[in-house]
């Protein structure tokens, strides 16, 4: 092993340059917090999904047998129909759809046969309609805006942070996490006057696609604000909002990329590497022709990793309790 890769290989190496793309996609994301996110979300994001499908199947999906994603394909696909077709009854039980996956995963993790968590995840989704979780507002912030946005880029993030450190015992690793932290925080403490120029394209993206997101974090600060208007791009707290959410892509996604010589999700076949780079440059394209189009096309894609990646985040959740307890 050559110098240079026992440098950039080392825990240490990749805990600091860690801490650096954590300070650089803050940085970054104070300055120009929208265009940020719509580029991330559009160049990364698809790149992010690909390998980490790839990286997940090699895996076996940290699951018994491969042949158990299929609910999370299906259910996938029902959701993208949901979105996209108005007319789709489907929309208005999607939150349940979603606690079923979450709970079909625990009961894949913790019992690990497939009949048992089918019929458990059924029984509670039948549950889910009879109350109509849809319509609890609770649910519909945890479920089905959170879980597969902010909990799945932030805090998922922020628990691989934890483990490792946990795991290794390293003191670079909690430095990182502190880091990590300290700068999700620095949003709300400094504020920076935003002179981001958008056009009415990129407003109107924000606006149809991610408003709800920004909308709903700052609902639970009780942020008082006009949904149709454009405060979200001129209202201080708003804009605080907008660049801790696009910290958290960029860095969620740079910290996938970052760790390429621990996870390996470039270890495969030449042909997978092609195919993989292949689907990600038309991914990118079907964006720079019309950011709808690539939105659509990409959002079964999206939330299929979101899913694929839950049984993952649960052993992550067990190890972590472990090394707390063994500490």
């Amino acid at each position: 092993m050559s110098l240079l890769q026992k440098i950039t290989t080392t825990d240490k190496s990749i805990n600091l340059a860690n801490i650096a793309l954590m300070l650089l996609s803050t940085g970054i994301a104070f300055v120009i917090p929208f265009k940020l996110f719509l580029f991330v979300y559009a160049v990364l994001g698809p790149l992010h999904y690909l390998t980490e499908i790839s990286w997940l199947d090699k895996r076996n999906f940290f699951i018994k047998q491969k042949t158990q994603i299929w609910p999370y394909v299906v259910i996938a696909t029902l959701l993208t129909v949901a979105i996209f077709n108005e007319k789709s009854v489907l929309r208005y039980y999607s939150v349940s759809l979603i606690i079923c996956v979450v709970v079909y995963t625990l009961c894949l993790v913790f019992s690990g046969k497939n009949g048992v968590s089918l019929l458990i995840s059924t029984l509670v989704l039948i549950l889910a309609l009879v109350i109509k979780a849809d319509r609890i507002v609770f649910l519909i912030l945890a479920f089905g805006i959170f879980l597969p946005t902010i909990i799945h880029v932030f805090l998922f993030t922020g628990l691989f942070v934890l483990q490792g450190a946990l795991k290794n015992k390293s003191v670079t690793a909690f430095i990182s996490l502190a880091v990590f932290i300290a700068c999700a925080v620095s949003f709300a403490f400094i504020h920076v006057p935003n002179t981001e120029i958008l056009s009415v394209t990129e407003k109107g993206y924000v606006h149809k696609y991610f408003s709800i997101l920004n909308q709903s974090l700052a609902g639970l600060f009780n942020i008082n604000f006009d949904r149709n208007g454009n405060d979200i791009f001129e209202m201080p707290a708003l804009i605080a909002v907008q660049r801790f959410i696009a910290f958290a892509y960029t860095y969620h996604y740079l910290n996938w990329f970052s760790k390429t010589s621990v996870i390996k999700w470039h270890d495969v076949s030449t042909t997978r590497l092609g195919v993989i780079a292949i689907l990600w440059v038309v991914s990118v394209i079907f964006y720079y022709v019309d950011f709808r189009l690539g939105f659509m096309v990409l959002f079964l894609l999206s939330m299929m990793h979101v899913f694929l990646e839950l049984p993952l985040n649960v052993h992550s959740i067990k190890g972590i309790i472990a090394g707390i307890k063994s500490r």
